[in-house]
């Protein structure tokens, strides 16, 4: 009798057979627009421990508004009796401001079985608060104090007050319907995303698949195309069938082509090659979407 009423208790105290944690540098971070974020995605379960990552990594609802790569190799380590931890930290950078953005893994297959997608919270600030006040402010130097303005009169005090309950009413208002950043338009994006991919990426398989991310991205923005859902061979059969011209589409083909085979054949170009890929890259996006700007 006693067995069989500590053997509920022993089996509560198991760990989960499955655990996927999504955790930042510091809980609840602020970050600019123009900056990256780091996230380490561990899964803890049985030994030994097999994890098949989704393509793409994160669920549609963060792949629009986040890039994401590996910043280095996935690590497993032992974690007590018959278990293992799998790490992996990945940078990821925003593409569009919101006070409190989700950050959510697609879901991940561990050990032959599916489970949910972790995920974290993170701030990213708009532009328009990356300048800081201290910085503009101009120095003065240090005045006389005035002498007490005069006692203001009973019907003085009542026009502030209904100022100020306007300046309530409108400030309140505003909030309530305040909407979500207009986005950043396609071509922009994908200037910015080319320019963090040539600072950051952490080798040339990095930048290669990078240089296919963003070229899908661009696309899918652009065109409404769902580019990184589709295979390549899918992509360019939507692209005719929209009737692209000819001097889009072959240059397009030789892109993506160049980028598949060095994702799943190995042919990883050198530096030259890569340097040559995010040249082509940015060539092909300004030559479907010019800068509408004179000069």
């Amino acid at each position: 009798m006693l067995l069989l009423l500590l053997f509920p208790a022993l089996a509560f105290a198991q760990p989960p057979a499955v655990s996927a944690t999504a955790t930042t540098e510091r809980p609840s971070p602020k970050i600019r627009l123009s900056d990256s974020i780091r996230v380490t995605l561990a899964i803890e379960g049985p030994a030994p421990l097999r994890v098949e990552l989704p393509e793409p990594l994160l669920a549609p609802e963060s792949d629009r508004d986040w890039g994401i790569q590996p910043a280095g190799p996935a690590k497993v380590t032992p974690a007590g009796e018959n278990r293992e931890r799998w790490v992996q930290v990945y940078q990821l950078d925003p593409f569009v401001p919101g006070e409190s953005q989700t950050v959510l893994f697609a879901p991940l297959k561990v050990n032959g079985r599916e489970i949910p997608g972790p995920g974290c919270e993170v701030t990213v600030l708009p532009l328009t608060t990356e300048a800081s006040g201290e910085v503009s402010r101009p120095v003065t130097p240090i005045e006389e104090v005035p002498p007490p303005p005069p006692e203001p009169s009973s019907s003085t005090v009542w026009w502030w007050v209904a100022n100020a309950l306007l300046v309530i009413v409108v400030v309140v208002v505003a909030w309530r319907m305040r909407r979500r950043p207009k986005p950043v338009p396609p071509r922009e994006w994908a200037v910015a995303a080319f320019d963090r991919l040539e600072r950051n990426a952490a080798s040339r398989a990095a930048l290669v698949e990078g240089v296919a991310t963003v070229v899908r991205g661009f696309i899918d923005r652009r065109f409404g195309i769902p580019a990184p859902k589709l295979t390549t061979a899918e992509l360019l059969a939507a692209v005719e069938q929209a009737a692209w011209p000819v001097e889009q589409t072959d240059p397009l083909r030789r892109l993506l082509d160049d980028c598949d085979r060095a994702k799943f054949a190995g042919d990883v170009p050198d530096d030259d090659g890569c340097r040559s890929l995010l040249a082509r890259g940015r060539e092909w996006v300004n030559q479907v979407s010019p800068d509408p700007r004179p000069g």
